[in-house]
């Protein structure tokens, strides 16, 4: 009989270590769905702030130009010469959004 008891609780040990082992593998598919899903989301995350940061030097840039036609409106300049330097500064911007899109 000793042995039976034996058998039955190696038995009952067997059984508890499978089911933690299923416990832990049900456990490391739910993480690695979590995983797949976060990083899913900080991709699009990085893509928004790449955007952002675009848009943002595009107005920094349209905000330089702003305040650089109202300077020179003011200073009574040439407006030959103000459209010269407005094209300069455009052509600036566009080799920068074409580095920042490569």
């Amino acid at each position: 009989m000793y042995l039976c008891d034996m058998s039955t609780d190696f038995q009952q040990r067997l059984l508890r270590i499978r089911l933690r082992v299923e416990e832990v593998a049900q456990e490391n598919v739910s993480l690695k769905q979590a995983n797949s899903t976060l990083t899913e989301e900080l991709e699009g995350l990085k893509k928004t702030i790449a955007l952002q940061k675009n848009a943002l030097a595009e107005l920094k840039e349209e905000n330089k130009l702003i305040k650089l036609a109202k300077e020179m409106s003011m200073s009574g300049s040439d407006v030959h010469d103000l459209k010269i330097k407005i094209n300069e500064l455009v052509r600036d911007i566009d080799r920068c959004i074409d580095l920042l899109n490569e």
